[in-house]
């Protein structure tokens, strides 16, 4: 009976038909097929390169780009597609580990990734530190791009505006441009009490006189330098100074003779770390208004410091 049902196949067209329908339709999926895988690769290799989000980013800054910047690739290969974007104050291996588990193979980072303000690697050259943390990079398809100078130089200030709205001090500024603020009166104590809270009860250093009242404050964040803290100090619209970091023989034994000389000034200290990585944070929100399409995620470095 199946040899006669073969045999019938065989012979009536209706089964010749039916087969060759059937090849047919197969063939149109196959090409249908093709082109979906097409266009899928298309939609995928729409992807900017590392390289065009960063002129994507120049673009949109109020300053020139300068050519004698440490804005430049420190690691990675500027033409690769971009899956998505990590801003972060310093890429740590914490810092690269997380952008990884976040699909973010763009890392753009305040500071330097290889110890040193101008990522000079050639004394590093067989250090098992940065030879791993380098192999880490390449080995994930990483790329890492620093943006210092011109996020501070574009107006407003970058690391500044991220700084003000994380301390919510915006109604409190002077002039808009000037990182002078009044606030109602308090004590040092109560003022350092509140700033510690504000960073997870980091560390907080305090020079001056903790019972000293007070309604008017500078801000500098970061290190910029002994010079630039004096300057906001001279000011008589300055009684705090609230500031990152600075040697312990600068600026720190300025206030600290000023207190001597019964002037009524005063530092508080964040550490680098805390008085400028909000402006990081930042900087995600900001991408996300002039990119398409890019998930972009902010990754802490956090403090680096503890207290017993």
């Amino acid at each position: 009976m199946n040899k006669e049902f073969d045999r019938e196949k065989m012979i009536n067209p209706k089964y010749k038909k039916l087969k060759y329908n059937t090849m047919k339709n197969h063939i149109v999926w196959i090409i249908l097929l093709g082109f979906c895988l097409i266009g899928c690769a298309s939609i995928a290799s729409n992807n900017p390169t590392a390289r065009e989000v960063i002129e994507t980013i120049k673009s949109n800054l109020t300053c020139q780009w300068s050519k004698n910047t440490v804005d430049t690739f420190k690691a990675g290969d500027p033409d690769s597609e971009v899956t998505g974007i990590a801003t972060t104050f310093i890429v740590t291996m914490d810092v690269l580990q997380r952008a990884l588990d976040l699909e973010c193979n763009l890392i753009i980072t305040h500071e330097p990734t290889f110890y040193n303000h101008l990522d000079e690697v050639d004394h590093l050259k067989n250090d098992p530190v940065y030879e791993e943390k380098l192999k880490f990079i390449e080995e994930n398809g990483l790329i890492v791009f620093r943006f210092h100078d011109h996020w501070h130089r574009t107006q407003p200030d970058g690391i500044f505006k991220g700084m003000i709205n994380k301390l919510g001090w915006q109604d409190y500024q002077v002039e808009p441009d000037i990182l002078v603020f009044k606030f109602p009166e308090s004590t040092i104590g109560e003022f350092a009490a509140s700033l510690k809270e504000k960073f997870n009860n980091s560390p907080v250093r305090v020079i001056g006189d903790t019972e000293m009242k007070f309604t008017e404050v500078g801000l500098s964040p970061g290190a910029p330098g002994y010079m630039n803290h004096v300057r906001m100090l001279e000011r008589d619209d300055v009684e705090v100074l609230v500031a990152g970091e600075v040697p312990e023989w600068e600026s720190i034994t300025y206030v600290r003779d000023a207190g001597g000389l019964n002037m009524k000034k005063a530092m508080i200290l964040l550490g680098h770390v805390n008085s400028e990585e909000a402006g990081m944070e930042y900087l995600a929100t900001w991408l996300n208004d002039i990119t398409e399409d890019i998930p972009i995620h902010f990754v802490p470095a956090g403090d680096p410091f503890w207290t017993p």
